[in-house]
């Protein structure tokens, strides 16, 4: 596959910017509280399981590398779904 180098650029940045997010989740997930730690860590996985999705992108590689980062990626993002599905079924409507 054929990607543009502006394409190129612009997946590099995107991977950067995810990394950034990646280490300014990690001292809030170092610092959680017992019950809201895997919110915490989640949180901190998710951009940093992108960045090695953004890179594979701007290199090329679609291959192997591209469906191990989907790999990882696939179950974070399926984790945040179900909590945020189950968070949204706890909250109690007003009578």
């Amino acid at each position: 596959m054929d990607i543009p180098s502006v394409g190129r650029w612009i997946m590099l940045a995107l991977a950067a910017v995810q990394l950034v997010y990646a280490v300014r989740a990690l001292m809030p997930a170092l610092r959680a509280r017992p019950g809201e730690r895997l919110d915490a860590w989640l949180a901190f996985a998710d951009p940093l399981a992108g960045v090695p999705v953004s890179l594979a992108l701007a290199a090329g590689e679609i291959g192997v590398v591209f469906l191990c980062g989907l790999a990882v990626l696939g179950p974070i993002m399926a984790c945040r779904l179900v909590r945020s599905i189950l968070a949204r079924r706890r909250v109690p409507t007003p009578a």
